[in-house]
């Protein structure tokens, strides 16, 4: 049977399974073949459908997660041991070495073998991102420490569970530590946070939930759900978790030929690739540039003449305000539209207010519990340009080299994700260096027509507007 067929006779299959297992589909949408748009599987509206109209329900049975999972009776003593996320590798390993034995197997049938997040990258192909910050959020170390050490020997401390026609002698080590990787890829990419009818959660003007909340959730895999491929645009579907069952509804009217998106919220391409294996401009407005705190340090004792130990005093006093980070994220575009200072966050603003502050004025501050605002002034913005030049320092080819490479073609598809990730970052680069040389030509002739000379305490105080 051709690969085609095959495609087709998988989400068929699939689909009969969901069929079986009680899960309601309406019939004005289709599982669609969309890898000639390079998309995979996909679902797509085959009639008109309203806004508010329920286009599937799964049961919450029908999450496959550790609960619900045949290993949950076979061997509950592991998943006791594991933490969440552990926990639903564990699973998934159990379900996929069962085979066709597995309840699951349609719906593993149908979930990509390979994936094209930076996990999976070589050495090479991570250097093309040059200086990105992304790099160091990959966790692949990390990753296999918890394989090497929790994962794995539990499996095999369990061998009658996972492998229960004795071959488990013949899988080694580095088989399952892939196989642990595919399935924690799987996972990054199509599980969901898996809340309770009602949560009280906080969330932000936009409907999403902060890290800490999202880290708080148990995972799961929701068949179907995750088939939708994401749009920041073009967002039309959003899961609703009942009781009983999750379902996913039309958030505006679909006409006929439609493709129905879910929205993976304001992640940075960078963060898209990461988690999701690709690239795209319909996040591009997304990227942020992460601006180190070494940096901003640099740049603050160059302009203040920060001594070592009042620099440590005043980092100490941030981090105990929570507010010192490893780095600080400057936006694409202003967070608030009014405030252009914004591409900065507030808390790097105050970080380098903070450093610049006499010892005095400091120290009365900490003795008020209070903290300098973050108004963007003339010595502020010099700190943050002269850190921003750093920052682009780092990165081996310049946006203008890298905007001719693009535009001469780059066969390799990662080096093509690599090269958007770093002109992304390069463009924020270059914007947040022109909006701060603006900023300060623009302070300078303020202060020589008020009569002051640069350097000025009045100056120096100047809110940029």
């Amino acid at each position: 049977m051709g690969g085609l067929d095959n495609f087709e006779t998988q989400s068929a299959a699939f689909l009969s399974w969901l069929s079986a297992r009680s899960c309601s589909v309406s019939p004005k949408i289709q599982l669609a073949d969309l890898r000639r748009h390079g998309a995979g599987r996909g679902v797509v509206a085959i009639q008109d459908i309203a806004e508010g109209e329920a286009l599937f329900t799964i049961p919450r049975s029908n999450i496959l997660s550790a609960s619900t999972s045949s290993l949950s009776t076979a061997a509950p003593q592991i998943l006791a041991q594991l933490d969440p996320w552990s926990s639903l590798i564990t699973t998934m390993i159990f379900e996929h070495l069962r085979g066709s034995d597995s309840a699951w197997k349609p719906y593993f049938d149908v979930l990509p073998e390979s994936f094209n997040t930076l996990m999976f990258w070589s050495q090479e192909e991570l250097a093309e991102l040059q200086a990105s910050a992304v790099t160091q959020k990959i966790g692949k170390a990390h990753a296999d420490q918890i394989f090497s050490e929790s994962i794995i020997p539990l499996i095999r401390s369990h061998a009658a569970a996972f492998f229960p026609d004795g071959t488990g002698a013949s899988v080694s080590d580095q088989e399952l530590l892939a196989l642990a990787h595919r399935m924690g890829s799987t996972i990054m990419a199509y599980a969901f946070d898996i809340e309770q009818e009602s949560t009280g959660k906080d969330v932000d003007e936009d409907g999403y939930e902060s890290e800490e909340e999202e880290a708080d959730l148990p995972k799961g895999m929701v068949p179907l759900a995750d088939m939708l491929n994401a749009d920041a645009d073009k967002n039309n579907a959003r899961l609703h978790y009942g009781a009983d069952a999750l379902t996913m509804e039309a958030l505006r009217d679909v006409r006929a030929g439609e493709e129905l998106f879910n929205d993976y919220g304001p992640l940075p391409r960078s963060d898209l690739l990461r988690r999701y294996g690709y690239v795209t401009s319909l996040y591009e407005k997304y990227d942020v540039v992460e601006l180190q705190t070494d940096l901003i340090v640099d740049a603050a004792r160059h302009e203040s003449q920060l001594s070592a130990d009042e620099l440590e005093a005043k980092l100490g006093h941030l981090e105990e305000e929570g507010l010192q980070e490893a780095g600080y994220d400057i936006h694409r575009n202003p967070l608030d539209p009014e405030d252009e200072c914004s591409i900065f966050d507030e808390e790097m603003r105050i970080l380098v207010a903070t450093l610049l502050l006499p010892q005095a004025e400091f120290e009365r501050l900490k003795r008020k519990g209070k903290l300098p605002k973050p108004d963007l002034t003339l010595a502020i913005a010099r700190v943050l340009q002269r850190a921003v030049q750093a920052r682009k320092s780092q990165y081996q080819t310049s946006l203008e080299q890298d905007r001719q490479l693009a535009s001469s073609g780059v066969s390799s598809a990662r080096k093509k994700m690599a090269l958007a990730i770093r002109i992304g970052e390069k463009a924020i680069l270059a914007l947040a260096d022109q909006f701060l040389e603006r900023t300060l030509e623009q302070g300078h002739s303020a202060s020589k027509r008020n009569g002051d000379e640069e350097g000025n305490g009045a100056a120096k105080r100047r809110k940029i507007d």
